[in-house]
């Protein structure tokens, strides 16, 4: 687009050539690359109007401002420079005229996303939320990274009511994905039912063209689904409850999973149960935009998972770390602990707090630990305050241990590993589980 254009989407007045075509769009003169229109965010610690002369010299042709000032380049001022750039954004998603997916979800955005975004390119050139650009600031970078790709998958995160609402107000999603409703910034909701709300609101702009996408073996998605009253599509997807898109014969494996729907099986090339729902509603996508079932079942196969989202490190002697440091709710930690519990060798959980829980922290630690005894698994070694509770919850395990510090948990877990094992680590990413991965990395 050239400014002019881009002076009108974001209703913007304009000081310079409007015929200056821009390239890119960039909020971080460090990465601004020769072409762009820098976007100057004002934000808590630093405001990007003091670096507008850095981005000229590193190649911008214009700026936004929200400040009465004067620029060696051209400029559009602005009263807010993060509503223009949220405004070009959606302008540009609209001109582009092609079908746009968002996903959301407690847990399971990334992997979910992986998977539709696998599905989705093996028919489409497709634009893809990358690494964690999911709020409202990194959805307009991904969009505006667009360059007539024939699809979007986008992912939506929030962690307040309203946050998703404006985020589709930006994307205008034309297919919606929940992926589930479970506990996650629920001490910042207060109730699962307002994540429920919350997570609805990926649904505020559609009407009978648009299509939601939900859960069905989720237990609100499913209440939500029972006693709905919209007047747009639903589709659902599952393995227990009866679902449009549901999984029949599956066969939770190791190292990946199968499953088969619609008399083709289909393979995962990760496992737990839920990555095979990842993959329904990948199919659950594909079949509204009408994407052949082999290219599908090719895409599901072969997808790559975002890193840190399970990795899975081998380390000498046959011991194996499943790396779960992104972050951790309950019921990640769940689905983690599943994974870990069908391994017939022996299985030892590193686990550390779960933040942003608030009054229900105690609760839902302690079900973190009935599911380490639900798992039989043989050693679990936890760090934080928190997770003293889930050191409680494990009534049945014997060999338990609790650490103040991630060096302490690390130093008697390597005291202790043994050829074959299997070790999960899991934690809030404030936790800095990374540590421990490191070490054991670069020692074993």
């Amino acid at each position: 687009m050239n400014l002019y254009e881009i002076a009108k989407a974001c209703n913007g007045r304009l000081v310079g050539d409007g015929n200056i075509e821009v390239a890119q769009y960039s909020n971080d003169t460090r990465t601004l690359q020769a072409g762009a229109l820098y976007i100057p965010i004002v934000g808590e610690v630093f405001d990007g109007h003091a670096f507008i002369s850095k981005a000229f010299e590193s190649g911008a042709v214009a700026t936004l401002s929200s400040k009465e000032d004067t620029y060696e380049g051209a400029c559009i001022y602005v009263k807010d420079t993060l509503q223009a750039f949220q405004d070009i954004a959606h302008y540009t998603a609209q001109k582009a005229g092609v079908p746009i997916v968002g996903i959301t979800g407690s847990v399971g955005k990334t992997s979910t996303r992986d998977m539709v975004g696998a599905v989705v390119s093996s028919h489409f050139n497709t634009l893809k939320t990358e690494g964690n650009f999911n709020n409202h600031i990194g959805v307009p970078i991904t969009i505006m990274r667009y360059q007539n790709e024939e699809a979007m998958v986008l992912e939506m995160g929030m962690n307040h009511l309203r946050e998703i609402a404006k985020l589709v107000e930006i994307a205008r999603p034309h297919i919606g994905v929940i992926t589930n409703v479970g506990t996650a910034h629920i001490g910042l909701l207060g109730s699962r039912e307002n994540i429920l709300k919350a997570k609805l609101e990926m649904a505020e702009y559609f009407d009978e063209t648009n299509t939601l996408i939900i859960n069905n073996d989720n237990d609100l998605l499913h209440q939500f689904y029972l006693n709905n009253d919209v007047n747009y599509q639903i589709k659902t997807f599952g393995i227990q409850n009866d679902s449009d898109v549901q999984a029949t014969n599956v066969v939770l494996l190791e190292s990946k999973s199968t499953f088969e729907y619609k008399g083709m099986t289909y393979e995962v090339n990760v496992p737990g149960e839920h990555f095979v729902l990842n993959a329904l509603a990948a199919i659950s996508v594909g079949e509204c935009l009408n994407i052949p079932y082999e290219k599908m079942k090719e895409a599901i196969a072969s997808f790559e998972l975002t890193k840190n989202r399970m990795d899975f490190v081998e380390l000498k002697e046959g011991i194996s770390v499943i790396d779960g440091t992104y972050n951790a709710n309950l019921d990640s930690m769940l689905s983690s602990l599943a994974v870990l519990g069908r391994y017939e060798r022996r299985k030892i959980a590193v686990l550390a707090d779960m933040l942003e829980l608030g009054e229900y922290s105690e609760e839902l630690h302690i079900k973190t630990g009935k599911a380490v005894d639900e798992n039989k698994i043989d050693v679990l070694i936890c760090v934080g305050n928190e997770s003293k509770h889930t050191i409680k919850g494990a009534i049945n395990t014997v060999n338990k241990h609790w650490f103040k510090t991630n060096d302490e948990a690390y130093a008697y877990l390597a005291s202790i590993l043994e050829p074959k094992d299997i070790v999960l680590v899991k934690g809030s990413n404030s936790m800095r589980l990374k540590e421990i991965i490191n070490q054991l990395k670069e020692n074993f």
